[in-house]
């Protein structure tokens, strides 16, 4: 209420203030978990674009270096005789060593041994 001396003389409703201030308050920290997700998002992104994502250069050089040697013929000892083939010539041996049934270790399944529970042993 307004009075002829130019301030008004009534108290201000606090439950109406406190209630503002509780919204201010709330909508404060809602912008602040907003943003710091959106950051975290941002950063999980660069670090995927910039460290994960690109291939290095020893990568691929291992890599090549793998396929070759595993493609490829090779030497180990010269001496023994001792030589690296490619995978798919090793299979294909391999399978044709099965084939004619001269596998030089045991393919056959064999029995599994079990052990009685320890209270049976006692049981008896």
């Amino acid at each position: 209420m307004m009075t002829g001396n130019g301030y008004e003389k009534g108290e201000p409703r606090m439950g109406l203030v406190a209630a503002a201030f509780g919204g201010l308050i709330i909508g404060l920290i809602l912008v602040v978990l907003a943003v710091q997700a959106v950051y975290d998002q941002m950063r999980e992104q660069q670090i995927y674009v910039k460290v994960l994502e690109p291939v290095s250069e020893d990568l691929r050089n291992l890599r090549a270096k793998e396929d070759g040697q595993l493609h490829s013929y090779q030497y180990i000892d010269r001496a023994t005789g001792t030589v690296r083939i490619p995978v798919e010539r090793a299979m294909e041996l391999l399978e044709k060593e099965y084939a004619e049934g001269r596998l030089s270790y045991p393919t056959k399944p064999a029995p599994v041994k079990t052990e009685p529970p320890q209270g049976a042993a006692n049981a008896k």
